[in-house]
């Protein structure tokens, strides 16, 4: 029988983990930026962690070796493939859904004068705003925050609400997100997308096998699921590939897999 007080429990645990992983790689950010020759540098990392943070980072790293040097690796990946979409795409829009503790849009320059839509759940994005306030003592023009689950039909409307214009060329960031989904979730967050993705757009993305999650991953093809979804893979790369271009070890697990970096649709399935 269904249990409306337990599943809020379970939510309000998920959302509470979904937070603390978030200021863990708030502290691999900041401990990449503390290193001589860093693959990037966060001057807002700090904000963010905590001696907690820390503990779950020391933790994480004796289960997972590679765990830290991972997180960077898909920043850094990231960071590039962002800057060369917005270059050679001519996109104007950057949405960064499950945003968490990004600070993109204030540490990448070539965002400076582009629209950013941070969109994460409204206790996570009320605290993130209050900080950014008590600290700078006003938030960033070129950003909106928006309060909104993107597991949940209809979240798109909030970004609309807050000046989202879909006739923009945009790139939409979903890092360390689907798989903290449910299978329901992921399935409203991509048909959301796919009303409002079009030729040009570009969506970056990663998801996690089986052996890193513990649990069977959802979907457990990505590439065949967007491709159902009338999208098109156009690059795909993996743990051991991006560790071992930056930092010149792979490792042979490839738990973590970021799947795509640049999505179009697929004009002649666009109906």
């Amino acid at each position: 029988m269904y249990n409306k007080k337990f599943k809020v429990i379970e939510d309000e645990g998920l959302r509470d983990r979904i937070k603390r992983t978030a200021d863990v790689v708030s502290q691999v950010r900041y401990l990449e930026g503390k290193k001589e020759t860093p693959l990037f540098r966060d001057p807002f990392a700090h904000l963010f962690v905590s001696a907690e943070a820390e503990q779950m980072l020391m933790q994480g790293l004796t289960r997972w070796p590679f765990f830290a040097d991972y997180l960077s690796a898909r920043e850094k990946f990231f960071d590039e493939q962002l800057k060369a979409v917005f270059k050679e795409e001519f996109l104007t829009q950057l949405v960064i859904l499950g945003s968490g503790n990004d600070m993109r849009a204030e540490r990448l320059p070539f965002l400076k004068d582009k629209k950013t839509f941070e969109v994460d759940l409204p206790d996570k994005m009320a605290a993130k705003t209050a900080l950014l306030k008590k600290t700078f003592g006003k938030l960033p023009g070129q950003v909106a925050y928006v309060k909104a689950d993107v597991s949940q039909p209809g979240f798109m409307n909030s970004l609309k609400q807050k000046g989202f214009d879909q006739k923009r060329k945009t790139a939409f960031l979903l890092q360390g997100l689907i798989y903290y989904l449910k299978p329901e979730g992921v399935d409203n967050l991509f048909n959301e997308l796919t009303n409002v993705f079009k030729p040009g757009d570009s969506l970056l993305l990663d998801h996690t096998t089986e052996d890193m999650s513990q649990t069977k991953p959802y979907p457990n093809d990505l590439v065949q699921y967007l491709s159902e979804k009338e999208f098109l893979v156009t690059h795909q790369t993996s743990l051991g590939d991006l560790t071992a271009q930056y930092f010149g070890k792979g490792y042979p697990e490839k738990w973590w897999i970021v799947l795509a970096t640049k999505v179009l649709l697929i004009p002649h399935l666009i109906k």
